[in-house]
C-alpha cells in the first residue's frame, strides 16, 4: 500500500495547480490555516436541507466540519453485512477496500481532487452492500459545515455488490453563521453486475460558500444507476460535472434540481459514457433562476458501443430579468448502432395555465407556486416513500419562496 500510497501523492502534487475544467476556479490554500472544530449549528444546517432531527438521529455517517460526530453500523445493517465505516477506518481494517480507492476519479483530475488526497484526512464514508442483498430503508448520510473559512475535503466511496440494491441519501449544507467556506466532496460509485444503487443527493449552503464535487460512478453489466440531485439557495459557486460508465446493460437515470438565486453561480452537469452493448442513458434537468444567478446545465452522452440509447432533456426556467440559464445538451457516438437523442428549451410560465387556476380561486401567488411545483418535480423511479417525501416537502419550499 505504501507504494502505491507514494504514487498516488505524487500525482496529486503535481495536480495541486491545474484549474478545474468548468466554474469558477478557487484558491484552496485560503481556506486551509482556518480553525478546525466541530462548532454548533449542525441542526440548524440540517433544517435548510429540510432534513428533520429524526434524519439525524437516524444517520449512518454524520461529518461536522472535519469531525465525525456520529458513525454507526444500525443493527438492521450489520445482520445484513453492510458495512458503513469512515473511509479511513475502512482503508486500514478492509485490505480490499483499497481496490476502489481512486479508481473512478483520478486523483489528479484537477486541483480539488488533489486537495483532497494532499490535504485532506481520508474522512469521508466508505458503504459496501454485500452480494445479493437488498437494504430495505435508506441509508442516510450527512456532511455539515459551520465554522467560518472551513475546508471540508471529503472522500466517499460506495460498493454495491452483485445482485445487491441500496438507497443512499446525502444532504450537506451550511448553518447560517457561517459566511465563506469550501467543501470538496469526492464520491467513487461501483455498481457491480445485476447491482442497483439509488442515490439522492441535496444541497443547501451559503452565499460564500464554493462547492467541488467530483464524483465516478462505474456500472457493471446488467446493473442500474438512479441519481438525483437538488442544490437549492445562495452559494459563491456549485460546479459538478459526475461521469458515468456503463457497461453491458447498464442502465442509468439522472436528475438534477437547480433552483438558482442570488448572484450564484451554477454549473452542473452529468457525463455518460455507453461501454458495452444494450447500455441506456436518460439524463433529464430542471433549473429554475432569479436575481442575478447564473446557471449552466450540462448533459453529455458518449456512445462507445452498439445497441446503446441515450436520451437528454433540459427544462430552464428564468424568473427574473437578470437570471442567466445556458443549457448545453451534448451527444457523442463513436460507433454504428446508437441512438442518442436531446431536446433543450428555456421558457417561462405559460399565461393561461395561471389564469386557468386563478380563475379555479386560487390567487395569483399561490397559482405560481402550484406551477412552480410542477415544474420542478421530476418522478424518479424506484426512489423509496420516505426519500419521496423529502424531496416534495423541499419542492414545495422552492416553489412558495420563489413566489414569496
Amino acid at each position: 500500500m505504501t507504494a502505491v500510497a507514494d504514487g498516488l501523492r505524487e500525482r496529486a502534487l503535481r495536480a495541486l495547480r491545474r484549474p478545474g475544467r468548468y466554474g469558477p476556479d478557487v484558491d484552496v490554500e485560503e481556506f486551509l490555516s482556518a480553525e478546525r472544530g466541530r462548532g454548533d449549528g449542525a441542526e440548524e444546517a440540517l433544517e435548510k436541507l429540510g432534513f428533520g432531527r429524526d434524519v439525524l438521529q437516524r444517520a449512518g455517517y454524520v461529518q461536522v466540519n472535519e469531525e465525525i460526530v456520529r458513525s454507526v453500523m444500525l443493527r438492521r445493517l450489520e445482520r445484513q453485512g453492510v458495512v458503513v465505516l469512515p473511509l479511513y477506518e475502512a482503508l486500514e481494517k478492509l485490505p480490499w477496500a483499497r481496490d476502489y480507492y481512486w479508481r473512478a476519479v483520478p486523483v489528479d483530475t484537477d486541483r480539488y481532487t488533489a486537495s483532497v488526497e494532499v490535504y485532506g484526512k481520508r474522512l469521508g464514508y466508505f458503504i459496501y452492500v454485500p452480494p445479493g442483498i437488498r437494504v430495505e430503508h435508506p441509508i442516510y448520510t450527512c456532511l455539515l459545515i459551520t465554522e467560518e473559512l472551513e475546508a471540508q475535503l471529503v472522500h466517499n466511496i460506495v460498493v454495491v455488490d452483485e445482485g445487491a440494491e441500496a438507497t443512499l441519501v446525502t444532504g450537506c449544507g451550511v448553518s447560517h453563521r457561517v459566511n465563506k467556506a469550501l467543501h470538496i466532496g469526492v464520491s467513487e460509485f461501483y455498481v457491480k453486475r445485476g447491482a442497483v444503487l439509488r442515490f439522492a443527493m441535496i444541497h443547501s449552503w451559503g452565499r460564500g460558500v464554493h462547492v467541488k464535487p467530483r464524483t465516478g460512478v462505474v456500472v457493471k453489466e446488467g446493473g442500474s444507476y438512479i441519481s438525483y440531485y437538488l442544490v437549492h439557495g445562495p452559494v459563491a459557486s456549485v460546479q459538478s460535472y459526475p461521469r458515468i460508465e456503463l457497461h453491458r446493460g447498464a442502465r442509468l437515470y439522472s436528475a438534477s434540481i437547480i433552483a438558482g438565486e442570488g448572484s450564484s453561480v451554477y454549473d452542473v452537469g452529468t457525463l455518460a459514457q455507453l461501454r458495452g452493448p444494450g447500455a441506456t442513458a436518460e439524463i433529464v434537468s430542471r433549473v429554475m433562476a432569479r436575481d442575478s444567478a447564473r446557471v449552466y446545465a450540462r448533459a453529455r452522452i458518449e456512445a462507445y458501443a452498439p445497441d446503446t440509447r441515450g436520451h437528454i432533456e433540459c427544462l430552464g426556467l428564468p424568473l427574473s430579468p437578470r437570471a442567466v440559464i445556458e443549457s448545453i445538451p451534448e451527444l457523442s457516438s463513436n460507433v454504428e448502432g446508437a441512438e442518442l437523442t436531446h431536446e433543450a428549451a428555456i421558457g417561462k410560465i405559460a399565461e393561461e395555465e395561471l389564469e386557468y387556476l386563478m380563475s379555479r380561486g386560487f390567487t395569483e401567488d399561490e397559482a405560481r407556486s402550484l406551477l412552480l411545483r410542477g415544474f420542478l418535480h421530476i418522478e424518479v423511479p424506484g426512489l423509496p416513500p420516505q426519500v419521496r417525501s423529502l424531496i416534495r416537502y423541499v419542492e414545495r419550499t422552492l416553489a412558495e419562496k420563489a413566489t414569496g
